[in-house]
């Protein structure tokens, strides 16, 4: 029998050195975009900076460190609020999987990827890793939904601290 809470606690060990809250807002289990929206007037806003059909070549490779070969929809984005400071993520997914639901990627504009796409009753979080890097926090994620992936990198500043933010809350699939 696999214990993969132990995998977890050691991909989380990077993060040692961060405050408490810090740490949980970084391996938040949550929808991210539901989280930034919690509180009133949050002014949520995605800021596209870069969308376009792409190789997956070494600039993208910085940023998602998986094996992937072939074209695929490169999307840069600034999510921002009124209470946190801004956190960048960039998605790339194959163009060979985008059929259904996924279509929408090349069309999301300044809309957010987790609202219209990463429900959970499709596609599914497999794999995290996170990376500390000067003041900056990398969550690395692949999403998957029967053979297609989707690969997220989320940075955040060393800094954010949601509010209303437990272990249980952090672990957990509900937002309060």
């Amino acid at each position: 029998m696999s214990n993969h809470y132990l995998a977890k606690w050691k991909n989380e060990k990077k993060l040692s050195g961060l405050s408490v809250k810090t740490k949980l807002s970084i391996i938040d289990q949550n929808s991210l975009t539901n989280r930034l929206m919690s509180k009133k007037n949050h002014g949520f806003s995605v800021n596209v900076l870069q969308q376009e059909c792409k190789f997956f070549n070494k600039s993208i490779r910085n940023n998602l460190p998986y094996n992937i070969k072939g074209f695929g929809v490169y999307r840069k984005v600034i999510l921002s609020t009124n209470y946190y400071p801004g956190i960048q993520a960039y998605t790339f997914m194959l163009i060979k999987h985008i059929s259904g639901k996924e279509r929408f990627l090349k069309i999301l504009g300044e809309r957010s990827l987790g609202t219209y796409i990463l429900n959970t009753k499709r596609f599914k979080k497999k794999d995290t890793m996170y990376r500390k890097v000067h003041n900056m926090i990398h969550r690395i994620s692949k999403y998957s939904y029967h053979n297609k992936n989707i690969y997220l990198n989320e940075i955040f500043p060393d800094t954010i601290e949601f509010e209303k933010i437990s272990y249980l809350n952090a672990r957990g699939k509900f937002v309060k």
